[in-house]
């Protein structure tokens, strides 16, 4: 889907947790926030604080990062 979107002129950036199976669709632009538990893509319920860092990071992946397949390692200190 997101080669999809990038094919009508749309960036778009992957968050994942499951590096191994995103790999293998070489996404765009990806970033994986480390040590999250499946389920937390963007970190755990009512955490407004890192939902938005993860988001943000993301969004980030848009202006700097065209290296498609290449999944990008974040850590977030605040997700525990």
């Amino acid at each position: 889907m997101q080669r999809g979107i990038e094919a009508q002129g749309i960036p778009t950036s992957l968050i994942t947790l499951d590096v191994e199976q995103s790999s293998l669709m070489r996404p765009p632009r990806a970033i994986h926030p480390m040590g999250f538990e499946f389920g937390h893509s963007l970190g755990k319920p009512h955490d407004k604080n890192t939902q938005r860092k993860v988001l943000e990071a993301a969004l980030a992946e848009l202006m700097e990062r065209q290296e498609p397949g290449n999944i990008h390692e974040v850590g977030f200190p605040s997700y525990k």
